[in-house]
């Protein structure tokens, strides 16, 4: 196994981290392919960039962030290393486009966190489960003060706590539960405000396996749902009816019983669930997200990459 290969294998394997974070690897993977390719013309690095981006968009099917944002490093790499350059100048605008990738990545949170104020501003308490960067920044910089966060722990390997850990500093009142306290606690709460790893083309909401449950008990308690899910979150090629959900070890839930464990990741919240979304854009209700859906449908021909090895 060589190192993509290897750096894949990481994403493949990251139970840490979310769908945004493993996308700005998945970029600085490719930027270190462009760094670090021994490729001596232009053809092939474009082939080693090519292969790598194909490769990073099939490692997570749950993550539509990887796909995407590897899907437009290469796009706009094919476009930006026009023949007649050399490799030297080929591999910097790599790092160029990689650099302005991430770069993008930071605004689009940032204007997440802008937007969320608007919609947090006279929240007594908000509900959330598991662990989101973009859910994090949120809570972090747009909740008014004294606020109480209830975080559900979202087994089995609890990430909610780690936000816990993130956001004790801060002024807001936190709070654990277990996830089948969430019954008891949504009635309490404003609003739920979850995260997201994939916005499916029905606007169905693929996140940490809890999320769906939350949905069906905020619409029972008449409270708002939002998911906080930037455009590039969009699988414009799969509803919820095709979706394939990740399931891993059953030794995570009880180890000495795994083999009678179901360990399923995800699960789907459908979008008659969901509120709106707080994205780049603004908070989008369901009919302005839909638009979002419709441009990425319209781009997958020019961003789609056909795979260069496909007998493998």
């Amino acid at each position: 196994m060589d190192w993509i290969e290897k750096k894949i294998q990481g994403i493949v394997n990251d139970r840490r981290h979310g769908a945004a974070q493993l996308a700005s690897t998945a970029i600085k993977i490719l930027m270190a392919v462009c760094r670090r390719s021994e490729s001596s013309d232009l053809e092939t690095l474009l082939l080693e960039v090519k292969r790598t981006a194909f490769s990073l968009a099939e490692s997570r099917p749950s993550m539509a962030p990887i796909r995407n944002w590897s899907l437009v490093f290469a796009h706009r790499f094919r476009q930006q290393t026009a023949a007649g350059l050399s490799i030297r100048d080929a591999k910097r605008q790599g790092i160029l486009i990689g650099e302005e990738l991430l770069a993008q990545q930071k605004r689009f949170v940032h204007q997440q966190v802008e937007a969320a104020k608007v919609l947090l501003g006279r929240c007594r308490c908000v509900l959330t489960l598991s662990y989101s960067s973009t859910v994090e920044s949120i809570l972090r910089y747009a909740l008014p003060t004294g606020c109480r966060v209830i975080i559900a722990e979202s087994r089995p390997l609890m990430e909610g706590r780690r936000l816990f850990k993130n956001l004790i500093d801060t002024p807001a009142d936190i709070r654990m539960i277990t996830d089948a306290q969430m019954g008891l606690v949504v009635p309490t709460a404003d609003l739920v405000l979850v995260g997201a790893d994939t916005v499916l083309s029905d606007l169905a909401v693929v996140n940490k396996t809890g999320t769906y449950l939350a949905a069906l008990v905020a619409h029972s308690h008449l409270r708002d749902f939002f998911v906080a899910a930037d455009t590039y979150k969009i699988n414009p090629a799969v509803d919820s009816h095709k979706c394939t959900l990740e399931s891993k070890s059953g030794k995570e839930v009880w180890p000495r019983q795994q083999d009678h464990c179901q360990n399923v990741y995800f699960d789907i919240t459908p979008a008659q669930f969901v509120t709106g979304f707080v994205s780049e854009e603004g908070i989008l209700d369901a009919a302005e997200m839909r638009t979002h859906v419709l441009r990425w449908q319209r781009l997958a021909e020019t961003l789609q990459i056909e795979n260069p090895d496909p007998q493998e």
